[in-house]
């Protein structure tokens, strides 16, 4: 994206010192459509599955890795379009040990920032019994792996979009039980109380007002 924050850029610039990636694509503008218009645009040269990964995700480290065991689930279940991976829920703040911290902040955007309603506190996969996929809520969208022909049939939104439209159009969508990540941002009321939960749903909410050009 188009960030105007300078250390973007010398972090990118670190990452094509080491050689860590094929190719770095910045987005012309800050807006959610670019990832959308770059996927529709590459889709025809990718394989039949991509993994989309935000930047705040951390993977656990494991023999097979995260991308074989979720390509793996994918090759033998063909009608799942959407794979997401579990998330480690010691990340979550518990609300009550950091009230002290709200200092008359909006009720409503606090519990956004700490995430005090997201289902993925409640998340379990010992309710899986032993299977290797579950679906307790949406797969969540900061580490998922998508079958490309799905995506060209319902297109590109946001996690909760996608699988219902993947589940409409007669796909199936899950959680890997065996894949665990940690998401950054469960701490930032620590290192980013300022955060604008309101900027980051209008700006995540463009890519579900995407149409794709036929």
């Amino acid at each position: 994206m188009a960030s105007d924050d300078p250390r973007v850029g010398e972090v990118l610039r670190g990452f094509e010192r080491r050689q860590m990636f094929d190719s770095i694509v910045r987005a012309d503008r800050n807006d959610m459509s670019a990832l959308a218009e770059l996927v529709y645009r590459e889709l025809e040269n990718w394989g039949p599955y991509f993994a989309y990964i935000e930047s705040d995700v951390v993977v656990e480290d494991t023999a097979p890795c995260w991308l074989e065991r979720m390509a793996s689930l994918m090759e033998s279940n063909p009608h799942l379009a959407m794979l997401g991976s579990a998330i480690d829920r010691r990340d979550f703040v518990e609300p009550e040990a950091v009230e002290r911290l709200r200092e008359g902040e909006d009720v409503e955007r606090w519990r956004a920032l700490i995430k005090a309603d997201s289902p993925e506190r409640r998340q379990d996969v010992s309710v899986a019994g032993g299977e290797p996929l579950f679906h307790p809520h949406n797969p969540a969208g900061r580490l998922l792996l998508l079958r490309s022909e799905a995506i060209r049939k319902v297109g590109v939104a946001q996690d909760a979009v996608l699988d219902r439209l993947f589940r409409e159009a007669g796909y199936e969508t899950a959680t890997a039980v065996a894949v665990r990540h940690r998401h950054l941002s469960l701490v930032q009321v620590f290192d980013y109380p300022e955060y604008d939960m309101s900027a980051r749903n209008r700006f995540m909410a463009e890519v579900d007002r995407l149409k794709r050009e036929s």
